[in-house]
Order: structure tokens, then sequence, then C-alpha cells
């Protein structure tokens, strides 16, 4: 079992490398969708906030989520 300082470290590694990633690819859908259908660049900007929230924020309980289910089967 990993001590705590390595879970933070890890889910920080996880957060640089994986997450941010993910994110910023969930941020740029919007734009995209937001130039075919000629949208104004409020809606685009507060839709590609919204979607990178939401994509890190499911990926960080995600983390939470699986360090609970590693934790019940050990």
């Amino acid at each position: 079992m990993q001590n705590e300082p390595e879970k933070k470290l890890d889910r920080a590694r996880l957060a640089a490398t994986k997450w941010l990633p993910i994110s910023a690819i969930g941020a740029a859908i919007p734009f995209v969708i937001g130039i075919i259908m000629r949208l104004s660049v409020e809606q685009v900007l507060v839709a590609a906030a919204l979607t990178s929230t939401l994509v890190f924020s499911g990926l960080w309980m995600q983390s939470y989520g699986r360090e609970r289910q590693y934790r019940s089967a050990a």
C-alpha cells in the first residue's frame, strides 16, 4: 500500500501528464463546434470552460473512486 505523499505525487503526476491534455482536447471541441455553427465568442468560451472543468473534475473524482476500490479489494 502506498503512503500518503506517494498517493499525492501519483495523483499530481496523473493530473499533469494525462488529465490536463484530455481536458484541453475536451475544451477544443466547443471551439470547433462554435466555428462551424458561427456562435458568439462568449458562448464558445463559456462552453469550453465548462467542458474543460467537467472533464478534469470527472477524472479527479474517478481517481478517488479507484483508490477506494483498491483499498477495499486489499
